[in-house]
């Protein structure tokens, strides 16, 4: 569901500035997130505008924890301006290694099927399906704040 509600948000942050018209000028903004000085691979880092009405700005990090941020076209930055930074790493679907439900007997090889939905918590303490501490997925909560400037901006984020 997750993965869901970040396709949906990016879909509709890039294609709603699609029109041209209206775009703000966007600077390239590039960096690295770090988590205990390791790089996160797989997360989506949000630059969310501090000023209403303002566009957001979406990039995912690489297999180095690099991001490069996207606007309306594909790495085209984010406008000059404060940020609230949200950074979310979905954890990946787990293959269970528990025996495979037989659905002709309705059991297992080892005996009756075991309980269902295994929600909850995961092991950093962030809701189920995340990586990283839930404080850096929310907007409210994250502590992370920055500044566009004009120009070309690394932005390195230590979580």
């Amino acid at each position: 569901m997750n993965r869901c509600f970040l396709m949906i948000t990016l879909v509709v942050l890039v294609g709603c500035g699609g029109g041209g018209g209206n775009q703000e000028s966007t600077h390239k903004v590039s960096g690295k997130v770090t988590m205990g000085g390791a790089a996160v691979a797989g997360a989506t880092v949000t630059f969310s505008p501090e000023t209403a009405g303002r566009p957001a700005a979406v990039g995912l990090t690489d297999g180095q924890g690099v991001y490069k941020l996207t606007t309306y076209a594909a790495g085209d930055g984010a406008p000059e301006g404060s940020y609230k930074v949200m950074v979310y790493k979905e954890a990946p679907k787990e293959e269970s290694s528990a025996p495979q439900h037989d659905p002709k007997n309705g059991s297992t090889p080892q005996g009756p099927p075991g309980p269902k939905g295994h929600g909850g918590a995961n092991k950093k303490g962030g809701p189920a399906g995340s990586l990283l501490p839930p404080k850096y997925a929310s907007s409210q909560d994250t502590p992370l704040k920055k500044s566009v400037t004009s120009g070309e901006n690394t932005i390195d984020l230590e979580l």
